[in-house]
């Protein structure tokens, strides 16, 4: 994330004192936005002692669970020191006598998002972008190895029927948003429906995986240092979280993809193959892959359900941003590419 312009220095008031506590120094605080995302709000606390990140909801809620930061505390309180790579997290409140919206303050994790480009200053030798694949990889399979129940995360989900219930979640949530006909989303909720693989054992999932939800450092070699984004994590499938990156993944996208600045630099000439990618998540995990397509369909058919809901908002004259504006095209592209890995 970038800078994106300064808020204000701040010092007599409510959230100063309990970031004061919270970081055992004294203001003044400067909160700066951040740049990137859609989801919640994440500010640079800048203070004479250091920076950190405070993350709040933002104005405009695109799904009831898109926003939950008592629940990204909880899961990265719960992975500390599990050797998935997270950034530590410092504290949470949700005091309205603080703050009028829940806050969440944590470190500022060291690393940069790959996007469309290598970030400013980087080498990027040969090799660069198959080293970012495979460390997405395997920080995903370490997540996924994480036991839960021992990190105390027992009723952070319900697995059971986990991937049975996801179809008619997110068709409920396409419908409460609903502003136009798409009959594509239909075709795909009875495609999902008849082809769910069989429960595999449930892992602890990140919920929205992909490389521009991960930190890199440049090494060599390139490799995650931090996980971040949390807020739809739960306990179920773990190959929702691989077919999500691997949705995002690669050269053989459309000419016109959704959301093509997600992940874009993922689709470079030098990126290694979907196929290649996911048999290293065998490898490394001992999980079966061949039933990737499903996945990736899902994928793609559930974030065209929660983002519908964003353009609605949009067209309500509730949020207006580039990002909103694009989903005219981008929900539609979501539903295509979805079609094609069912082969519909």
């Amino acid at each position: 994330m970038a800078a994106a312009g300064a808020e204000g220095t701040f010092a007599a008031s409510p959230l100063s004192s309990w970031l004061s506590a919270q970081l055992g120094c004294r203001g003044p605080f400067r909160l700066v936005p951040l740049s990137g995302g859609n989801s919640n709000d994440t500010r640079m606390v800048v203070g004479d002692a250091g920076q950190w990140l405070l993350r709040r909801p933002p104005r405009t809620i695109i799904a009831p669970t898109a926003n939950n930061l008592e629940r990204e505390y909880r899961v990265l309180a719960a992975l500390a020191g599990s050797g998935v790579p997270v950034p530590r997290v410092i504290a949470y409140t949700a005091d309205p006598a603080v703050t009028p919206t829940p806050c969440l303050l944590m470190e500022l994790a060291g690393g940069a998002p790959l996007l469309a480009e290598w970030p400013a200053g980087w080498s990027a030798p040969p090799g660069a972008l198959r080293s970012a694949g495979i460390s997405a990889i395997e920080a995903l399979a370490a997540l996924h190895a994480v036991d839960w129940r021992a990190a105390g995360l027992g009723d952070f989900g319900r697995p059971q029927g986990y991937l049975a219930r996801q179809v008619s979640r997110w068709r409920a949530q396409y419908e409460r948003n609903q502003v136009r006909d798409l009959p594509l989303f239909e075709q795909l909720s009875s495609w999902l429906e008849g082809n769910r693989p069989a429960e595999v054992a449930p892992a602890l999932i990140h919920g929205d995986y992909h490389l521009d939800n991960c930190l890199f450092v440049e090494g060599p070699p390139v490799r995650v240092s931090a996980i971040i984004d949390w807020e739809l994590s739960t306990i179920g499938d773990p190959l929702v979280d691989l077919g999500l990156l691997l949705a995002f993944w690669g050269p053989d996208r459309p000419p016109l993809p959704a959301m093509p600045r997600v992940q874009a630099l993922s689709r470079g000439p030098e990126a290694p193959s979907r196929r290649a990618l996911a048999d290293h998540y065998s490898q490394v995990t001992g999980r079966d892959t061949g039933g990737l397509s499903f996945y990736m369909t899902l994928a793609f058919f559930k974030l065209a359900a929660i983002v519908e809901g964003a353009y609605a908002s949009f067209l309500a004259g509730q949020a207006d941003s580039g990002y909103a504006r694009a989903l005219a095209d981008d929900v539609p592209r979501l539903l295509q590419e979805a079609a094609g890995f069912a082969d519909l």
